[in-house]
């Protein structure tokens, strides 16, 4: 089985400075959740940024009407709650677990100190965290056009 820092190199940032990457390790803890469990809902403060391990999660939006949209699957290596670095640190999502699902939880508020500690590595994260964000605008967008056809 990997290590904590293996998974950090392979599914985050890779090649981290050997002194981050241990400072970084240090913030993380693994966690399980059931298949058709809730890892987060909208609007709640985001205190970690998760990454899919194992398993898969569903990014959802919920309509005015209550009904919830999947935009986007995560599986294996995708950052789920980017929001826990990006101010003001709120989820804008609903995360449902397809199956068991394993994720790396980054604690959010040290992982900022972190970033502006280490410029170098905090622009490589917000680099990566930019390409998450973006996937999911796309994703939304198709769902947007795709409605009005």
């Amino acid at each position: 089985m990997a290590t904590t820092a293996e998974l950090l190199q392979q599914y985050l940032v890779p090649n981290i400075a050997p002194e981050t990457l241990k400072e970084l390790v240090s913030l993380c803890e693994m966690r399980t959740y059931k298949a058709g469990e809730i890892i987060y809902r909208e609007h709640e403060d985001s205190t970690y940024m998760l990454i899919v391990h194992s398993g898969q999660v569903d990014v959802q939006y919920l309509h005015a009407n209550g009904r919830r949209e999947t935009l986007d699957k995560c599986r294996t290596g995708d950052v789920l709650v980017w929001s826990a670095l990006v101010s003001p640190c709120r989820t804008n999502s609903i995360g449902i677990c397809r199956a068991e699902t394993e994720v790396l939880a980054v604690d959010g508020v040290k992982l900022r100190a972190l970033c502006e500690k280490d410029t170098a590595f905090g622009y490589r994260m917000m680099s990566n965290i930019a390409s998450v964000i973006r996937r999911r605008l796309q994703a939304a967008r198709r769902e947007i056009v795709a409605l009005r056809e």
